[in-house]
């Protein structure tokens, strides 16, 4: 199967849609799934953007993807949805509307639950494995969304840093057999000194998936071994625009490729196709 990963896509959903279905056409392969490692920018209305998404609307309206183009159903956006048929599954990042997100979990009874009005996005739940299944391949995830609190953060409880019960919900898992661990934040002292989750690092030490896809920190692109000598642990750009280079386009490094045939058979890479750098901050929806 064939596996599209991208980082902190920022409400830019529509954008990860549309490069999937441009590498169907330029390979003659489908994508079976998207994997998405948070900062979805899942604003279903704008009351409940917080205030960096709601600045870097004003300047980028794309930030706002959601809200203009999965909350209400449109036949432009159906149309261009229709050139896929793979789900989008994400774990929370820090940059989402968790009070929403926290009523259609409630209401949740497996490990996914669908957050857009086509039902092509799904939010991998924290601490529940999902098993993957297309044709005669699996693949098993698991996901762990929001960020760990700082160390110095007076109130370790808001909405964006991993709650209780998603801490005991990890706490309660006995050695899962997981061939992808999905996270928002990395391992602690990971990417940044004193930065970090510990029970992504716990996780990683325990299930030693065979990749960890996390976003949340910017810069480029970037894989290299967990600590646990053995996952290979990549962090992809965030797919936005590159406002340094001419015409603003598409940020190298935003989108990552899996093609995975079993336990022992599978490949990474990030992918540098000439095609992709045709997509600019102003013309991206008409390539």
């Amino acid at each position: 199967m064939n596996i599209a990963v991208f980082a902190d896509i920022h409400g830019r959903m529509l954008l990860a849609f549309k490069l999937c279905a441009r590498w169907q056409q330029e390979t003659g392969q489908r994508i079976d799934l998207i994997l998405q490692a948070g900062d979805l920018g899942a604003y279903p209305s704008e009351d409940t953007l917080d205030w960096a998404t709601f600045r870097q609307a004003k300047i980028d309206p794309s930030e706002l993807g959601f809200l203009l183009d999965f909350v209400e159903y449109d036949d432009e956006v159906a149309a261009m949805l229709s050139l896929t048929n793979c789900p989008l599954l994400f774990v929370r990042g820090n940059h989402e509307a968790h009070d929403w997100l926290d009523e259609l979990e409630e209401e949740a009874t497996d490990a996914l639950f669908s957050i857009d009005v086509y039902q092509r996005i799904w939010c991998l739940r924290t601490g529940i494995p999902y098993t993957f299944t297309h044709q005669h391949e699996s693949i098993t995830l698991l996901g762990i969304g929001r960020i760990g609190a700082p160390a110095s953060e007076p109130d370790p409880s808001k909405t964006s840093y991993i709650q209780a019960y998603e801490q005991q919900r990890l706490a309660d898992l006995c050695a899962p057999t997981i061939d992808i661990l999905l996270t928002h934040d990395a391992p602690v002292d990971f990417q940044r000194s004193g930065q970090g989750m510990e029970e992504i690092t716990t996780l990683l030490q325990q299930a030693q998936p065979a990749y960890h896809f996390f976003g949340h920190y910017g810069g480029p692109a970037r894989i290299r071994l967990a600590h646990n000598g053995y996952t290979q642990s990549c962090k992809l750009a965030d797919l936005t625009w590159d406002l340094k280079a001419p015409g603003h386009r598409l940020n190298t490094g935003s989108m990552g490729l899996l093609n995975w045939q079993s336990v022992t058979e599978h490949h990474f890479e990030i992918l540098t196709a000439p095609w992709l750098k045709k997509y600019s901050v102003h013309h991206w929806k008409y390539v």
